[in-house]
């Protein structure tokens, strides 16, 4: 057993190589490169990135900025925490970067988006 998961129900010539989804889903809040998550899922970035689009169906980069967004609206919504904290702990860099795809996504910043949730 490893990180709770039993690994040998994979076949034999992918012992060595771990779940890419339990990963992506284990790790999506850490602030890393693509390198780094290709690391730990022990791939080399291509394989990784191959793997990945067939898996997800989309980019690494785009699936990581919907998982983070989804993870920070629960955040705005549950938790009185500041939009900086919320911006960190959601595994962005800065507040301007998560403040911009935030409204992409959403149509509203995310403190408009808190103070409407604040008055339903």
């Amino acid at each position: 057993m490893i990180n709770g998961h039993d690994y040998r129900k994979f076949h034999t010539a992918d012992h060595e190589k771990t779940s890419l989804r339990d990963v992506m889903e284990n790790n999506y809040l850490h602030n890393m490169s693509l390198k780094e998550y290709a690391r730990i899922a022990n791939r080399s970035l291509a394989t990784f990135k191959r793997e990945f689009k067939t898996l997800f169906d989309t980019t690494p980069g785009k699936w990581l900025i919907a998982k983070r967004l989804d993870y920070a609206l629960l955040m705005l919504y549950k938790t009185r925490k500041n939009i900086n904290e919320i911006t960190f702990e959601s595994g962005f860099e800065n507040t301007s970067h998560f403040s911009r795809v935030f409204k992409e996504r959403f149509g509203t910043s995310p403190l408009n988006y808190r103070k409407r949730q604040s008055h339903s």
